[in-house]
């Protein structure tokens, strides 16, 4: 047994103290109306700094959470199943006011959509940062949202999101196959830390994110 703790310390001296003591977690997926869900997400608490016009490095709190393709591609095997995974979503109990909410010739198209973008892409990164008051920063689509990976062997990754896709609350985008943002997604997932800048408007968030073990 002694034998085996040492190797597994060595490990983690040689490889990094990050992925041993890694701060991704499988939690509880809960919707936008905060209803939980069978789904399990995988999800990155970290720490970091900000810095914009009115503060110079102040505590920054990280959510990363992850989605790979392969965990959810159940929804879109057929339209029955993509039927079904939306309307788990939906707390309404009255069966008409459902109907209308889910509406077939809406659904049938986000269906195709969606099944694309699914058959297109490696999976999907949200990025919820929150200031020293616990307050999620504001993400507006009006600002381009600029990405550098510092990676473990000291090359760099850059992107620029054209896209946009914000909310108030977070960031996300879909790394897309042989894309600039799939490289974006394979660094994050890879075993090895990164350091991550993102820039928006005069705002600069830095953060690192521990080695991803699979």
């Amino acid at each position: 047994m002694k034998i085996i703790n040492l190797i597994i310390l060595t490990y983690c001296l040689i490889y990094s103290f990050e992925n041993c003591h890694s701060q991704w977690r499988m939690i509880d997926f809960v919707s936008d109306s905060s209803n939980k869900t069978d789904e399990k997400i995988e999800v990155f608490f970290g720490k970091g700094t900000f810095t914009n016009n009115l503060t110079s490095n102040s505590p920054l709190k990280i959510k990363l959470r992850l989605s790979k393709n392969d965990e959810d591609g159940s929804k879109y095997q057929k339209l029955e199943s993509y039927y079904n995974y939306m309307d788990s979503l939906i707390t309404v109990s009255d069966p008409l006011q459902r109907k209308r909410i889910i509406n077939k010739k809406f659904l049938v198209k986000d269906y195709e959509r969606q099944k694309f973008n699914y058959e297109n892409r490696l999976g999907q990164l949200w990025f919820t940062l929150y200031d020293n008051n616990d307050l999620p920063i504001t993400f507006d689509t009006t600002n381009r949202i600029i990405i550098l990976l510092k990676l473990f062997d000291n090359s760099e990754i850059y992107w620029i999101d054209d896209t946009k896709l914000s909310t108030n609350n977070y960031w996300t985008f879909f790394a897309k196959k042989n894309s600039e943002s799939a490289k974006i997604y394979r660094a994050i997932t890879d075993p090895n830390p990164v350091n991550v800048i993102i820039t928006h408007g005069t705002s600069k968030y830095k953060f690192s994110i521990d080695g991803y073990i699979k």
